[in-house]
Parts: C-alpha cells; sequence; structure tokens
C-alpha cells in the first residue's frame, strides 16, 4: 500500500511540475478552452456528441483536481490573456 501511495504522490508531482510552467498553464488554457470548461456541454438533438463533450469536460477536471487548481482560476487567466 505505501509503494502504490509512493507512486501516486509521484505521479501528483509529475503533474504539477508539467502544469506549473508556461507552456504547462498554455496548454492547460487550450484543454479548458476545447474541453468546454466554460461552456455548455449540451448539444441539442444529439445526445452522444454531449456525452463526448462531457467527457472532454470531465478529463480536464480531473487534471485540475488532481493538481489542485481552481477552475474559476483558469477562466480568469483565460479572460486576462484575451484582453
Amino acid at each position: 500500500m505505501a509503494k502504490k501511495q509512493t507512486k501516486l504522490n509521484e505521479l501528483h508531482d509529475a503533474y504539477r511540475a508539467v502544469f506549473s510552467t508556461p507552456d504547462g498553464e498554455r496548454v492547460l488554457e487550450h484543454l479548458c478552452k476545447s474541453a468546454f470548461m466554460h461552456d455548455s456541454t449540451y448539444v441539442q438533438g444529439d445526445s452522444h456528441e454531449t456525452v463526448h463533450r462531457e467527457g472532454q469536460r470531465r478529463l480536464v477536471l480531473s487534471i485540475l483536481r488532481f493538481i489542485e487548481k481552481d477552475p474559476k482560476d483558469i477562466q480568469q487567466m483565460m479572460e486576462n490573456s484575451n484582453g
């Protein structure tokens, strides 16, 4: 069990190292934009596309939670970079 926790801690550190760089933040911002983090995932009349979009959103949310980053911080960063 301790070995599993150590590996999880190492993975957590790796995620944080990657996404704490300027390039990593740019990638994270792009992921948030393309994964409907701040938009609706609902597509009227197309349940398959809705589920697909929600799956994308869920993956990005998982990354944000793993690196302990608030999605609101990303939204503010996106708004600031758009002027």
